[in-house]
């Protein structure tokens, strides 16, 4: 089981990347984080806007195997009204939600 102190850490390399990511415009914290509402089990939830010439298939692709570094174990894709929610399934349990 994942702690709340490896999810903060590695929400805020996952932020530092969205900023370091040129093809990243703007990147918002969502989810029980954003409104002071986490306990020790909630989620990462990270929204991502893209730059509108960005290849959007390539920053999933690079976005994706970034998160393989963390021990993922799955990932799942959900699409809704144009965003696409890639979910993904870390060994500590610890699940991260990237809305692109």
């Amino acid at each position: 089981m994942f702690t709340p102190n490896e999810r903060e850490n590695l929400r805020n390399e996952l932020v530092t990347a969205a900023k370091d990511d040129p093809r990243i415009v703007a990147a918002a914290l969502t989810g029980s984080a954003a409104v002071g509402q986490e306990d020790a089990w909630s989620d990462i939830d990270l929204a991502l806007s893209l730059d509108p010439a960005a290849d959007t298939g390539q920053v999933i692709t690079d976005w994706t195997e970034h998160m393989r570094r963390h021990d993922v174990v799955a990932h799942l894709d959900m699409p809704l009204s144009g965003t696409l929610f890639r979910v993904f399934l870390l060994r500590s349990t610890l699940q991260v939600d990237i809305a692109l």
